[in-house]
């Protein structure tokens, strides 16, 4: 869906280069600081390459999504969306511990020059602005089977796959600089969930009593349809040498300790339209929800008042300079004006349909 806010973690945040936080801008009296900024661009940055984007177009799409994810924020306090303080208080948790724990949490944010109020309140408002979108947009939207087919029989090569491979997974997870203790005690997880499944117990019941991936872990560790170049390098030559119903030994990757079962196994072909129409359904959905999104952003901003503070972020809310023409010369300079003029708001990338 559109870029209106970040859900970069914690352990990035505090990654950060320490700022005094000063505000640059002002959405209709509430303020965007210096620090929202940076981290703004470095999220923009990873999305249009790195290093080797232009760094006037990162601070302008990074500025545009602040001020989207602000208007969006405006939305839903009006619109009376709540977060209960226990959601906020067991989301920062699941942070804290993946950047290991309390202690290193608190030296973090403290080498950042931040608080835990202040990280508190940005999930505070990520939460709230995922909860709108969810609430009034999200539920809001439908897609009919009609669509669904018109789309699959019109995009026939968006549906082709190579070989693939069928897969369940069990997980033991190994956090980030775990000492061998803590390596030792997963590895014996993992040979005990082995053993299970050897010893006859049906696989996807062992995955989900004993895998720690939250992603397959419900789904009896199944993860779906694979093809080669997928998997980790280090896993992907022991899966694919399995047959149908086999199961790996337990294979070693910087997650933690993994089983596999191969499922099935499918040549090169095109999957059937039973078999992408809950993807499909998700795909198009979004397509819609990006629509109305795009539009509350941008009908809100023709209305909003917006008052640059930095001279940066005073250019970067201008129109970009038109291409010169064929054969001319590129006038020196850029545009100048008013802080309080609106670009337009950059136009998202969407994602392809999942792919079985």
């Amino acid at each position: 869906m559109q870029k209106i806010g970040f859900t970069l973690g914690i352990a990035t945040l505090v990654a950060s280069v320490a700022l005094a936080a000063k505000p640059v801008l002002r959405v209709n009296g509430d303020e965007i600081s210096d620090l929202d900024v940076s981290l703004a661009e470095r999220a923009v940055a990873a999305q249009m390459g790195g290093s080797q984007a232009p760094k006037e177009m990162v601070l302008r799409n990074a500025v545009d999504q602040l001020i989207g994810r602000t208007l969006v924020l405006q939305a839903a306090r009006e619109a009376g969306i709540t977060v209960d303080p226990k959601e906020v208080a067991a989301a920062m948790e699941q942070q804290k511990q993946q950047i290991g724990g309390p202690e290193a949490f608190a030296k973090a944010i403290a080498q950042a020059g931040l608080t835990e109020e202040q990280l508190t309140g940005m999930e505070r408002d990520r939460i709230t602005v995922q909860k709108y979108v969810e609430k009034e947009l999200v539920a809001k939207t439908s897609t009919s089977d009609q669509e669904l087919r018109a789309y699959y029989d019109g995009h026939p090569s968006e549906f082709k796959h190579p070989e693939q491979v069928k897969l369940r997974m069990i997980l033991m997870m190994v956090k980030q600089g775990a000492d061998q203790a803590q390596q030792d005690a997963a590895k014996t997880r993992a040979d005990q969930a082995l053993k299970r499944v050897k010893a006859g117990e049906d696989f996807a019941k062992v995955a989900q009593e004993a895998s720690e991936d939250p992603t397959s872990k419900s789904r009896g560790g199944e993860i779906g349809w694979v093809r080669k170049g997928l998997l980790l390098p280090e896993l992907e030559s022991a899966v694919w040498t399995l047959k149908a119903g086999e199961v790996s030994p337990v294979l070693q990757s910087k997650y933690g300790y993994h089983i596999f079962k191969m499922d099935e196994r499918r040549p090169e072909g095109t999957a059937s339209f039973d078999e992408v129409k809950g993807s499909l359904t998700t795909y198009l959905r979004n397509q819609k929800v990006d629509d109305s999104l795009r539009l509350l952003v941008t009908t809100r901003r023709t209305k909003a008042k917006i008052v640059a503070l930095d001279p940066s972020v005073k250019a970067a809310l201008e129109p970009p300079a038109p291409p010169p023409a064929a054969g001319a010369k590129a006038a020196p300079g850029g545009a100048s004006g008013g802080g309080e003029k609106a670009s337009p708001a950059p136009t998202p990338v969407k994602d392809a349909p999942k792919k079985p």
